[in-house]
């Protein structure tokens, strides 16, 4: 049985699986350097391995020759990935003895092209065959080149450079990583080092090829506990997460608890914000149709026009009060192609009586035709309707109180303008801007731009405040159009959103 050749192919395969599985860990997170550097190390081990196997295998001066040669390229570049391995796994040593190892390391490497074999043997004369654990195998015999000499230098900073990483992490408390470094690979690399030296100095030679020894073997067992230490360390870290999103969670929903019992009470003044004024034309439009049936049978039509309008009034009231509870709940926009050019009008009508009260004029410019919308038309009203009503209170103390309401089309949104000539955006606190209970008025309950905010979010839309050139504040908000329409929003979740403005009107 050849158990040479079943040992290193068996090592060479456990290098090749720990550098696959490392390579997939850098693939997934770029960062991971250690692991690449890992990954490095076990493939440069395997390859010297495999070169190991070929140079018991050769059957030629010649052939040997030439495997000597190119095995010392992943020779070099194994020390390399190991010592910038070493430097990222243990976080300590002294960069000079690093970056000079690596020079040395450069030198020999061209050095070993540029004799006439290899930096190991100036010539190759013979092979020869001898015997280890019953396999024959074959080991080139000739004349030794001496620049080996530069070579073993460099495998001796090396070893300067491990223990004086792991002595200096040693010092800084990670001692299990300096361990291992100081108990494993570098006497692993001593005994090669010591090995080489007798063969240059003609020392008690040993039946096997060069390359042999415990070397990458040890850089196995560091791989291996290396990459054991990391695992164990990323499950802990992983249940540790776990943990913390559990605790997260439970932390989430009793916040969620508590902010919808606080919501209650926003919810109760926000009924009021939202149906005082339909309540109050219903109440006027009862009383006149009392009077119109009071006076005789022509009223008739008077009075059957007034509770109409009651009805009318009252599912608006009904419809108002079910949207707003839609706002504490998971529930989604009721979406119907709609006219934004008629949601105006509708809600300038309905504003109307508020209007004439407080003797605000109103230019309203509509743009023609505009795109149609997807979107719920008792909710955009809802948002008119706040937005006008912030206009009239901005607007009180002026001597001429005018309002403008604009629409137009933005590239593929549909935007509102509500401009007004009052106090302007002084004294506002921008970062609360549409905030919940926010407000500057000394009766405002801050409710109505909050919910306006809630609903254009829900829309996929967006709703800001610009101060005007020549006084006042302009409110906006804009709506993709049915083309560009993006997925609706639970209105809930656009409730509890961050809002996309960060300005504010002085008359929230």
């Amino acid at each position: 049985m050849n158990w040479i050749t079943i040992i290193c192919s068996m090592i060479a395969a456990s290098c090749l699986t720990v550098a696959g599985i490392h390579l997939l860990v850098w693939l997934r997170s770029r960062r991971a350097w250690s692991n690449l550097l890992l990954s490095n190390c076990a493939l440069t081990a395997a390859a010297i391995v495999g070169f190991d196997i070929a140079l018991m295998h050769s059957r030629s001066a010649t052939e040997s020759a030439a495997l000597l040669r190119w095995m010392y390229l992943p020779l070099s570049w194994g020390l390399v990935s190991l010592l910038l391995f070493v430097r990222q796994y243990l976080e300590a040593g002294r960069d000079w003895l690093l970056w000079t190892a690596i020079g040395v390391r450069v030198v020999t490497l061209v050095l070993n092209f540029a004799s006439p074999v290899s930096l190991i043997m100036r010539s190759v004369t013979a092979i020869e065959p001898t015997t280890i654990l019953g396999e024959t195998v074959s080991v080139p015999v000739g004349v030794m080149n001496h620049w080996m000499l530069l070579g073993n230098f460099g495998v001796a900073l090396v070893i300067a450079y491990l223990v004086d990483a792991s002595v200096l992490a040693w010092r800084q408390g990670r001692r299990k990583p300096a361990l291992v470094v100081s108990a494993v690979l570098a006497p692993a690399l001593l005994v090669s080092l010591i090995r080489a030296l007798m063969v240059v100095w003609g020392g008690p030679s040993v039946p096997t090829p060069y390359l042999i020894s415990l070397a990458p073997l040890a850089v196995m067992l560091v791989m291996s506990f290396a990459l054991s230490s990391e695992l164990l360390r990323a499950d802990a870290l992983a249940r540790e997460l776990r943990e913390s999103r559990e605790r997260m969670t439970l932390a989430t929903r009793e916040l969620d608890r508590v902010s919808r019992l606080t919501a209650m009470g926003e919810f109760a003044a926000t009924i009021a914000h939202e149906t005082v004024q339909p309540i109050t034309a219903i109440m006027a439009n009862a009383k006149a149709g009392l009077r119109a049936l009071s006076r005789n049978a022509a009223g008739l039509d008077d009075a059957r026009d007034s509770l109409l309008s009651v009805a009318e009034l009252g599912r608006r009231v009904a419809e108002v009060i079910q949207r707003n509870r839609e706002l504490f709940q998971h529930r989604t926009v009721r979406r119907a192609p709609l006219d934004i050019n008629d949601v105006i009008e509708e809600a300038r009508s309905l504003a109307e009586w508020r209007l004439d009260d407080n003797a605000v004029s109103v230019d309203v410019v509509l743009t023609r035709p505009l795109p149609t919308l997807s979107g719920d038309r008792v909710e955009l009203q809802q948002v008119l309707l706040n937005l006008i009503a912030n206009a009239i209170d901005a607007v009180q103390s002026c001597p001429a109180p005018r309002i403008r309401i604009r629409s137009s089309i933005d590239g593929h949104e549909v935007r509102v303008e509500v401009a007004d000539n009052g106090v302007g955006l002084g004294g506002v606190d921008v970062a609360r801007m549409f905030a919940l209970s926010y407000t500057t008025k000394p009766e405002g309950t801050g409710v109505g731009l909050s919910v306006s905010r809630a609903i254009v979010d829900a829309h996929g839309g967006r709703i800001w405040a610009e101060p005007n050139a020549d006084g006042g504040a302009s409110l906006f908000f804009a709506i993709p159009s049915a083309v560009h329409d993006v997925p609706a929003l639970s209105l809930a979740a656009a409730h509890k959103s961050e809002g996309v403005s960060t300005t504010a009107d002085a008359t929230v």
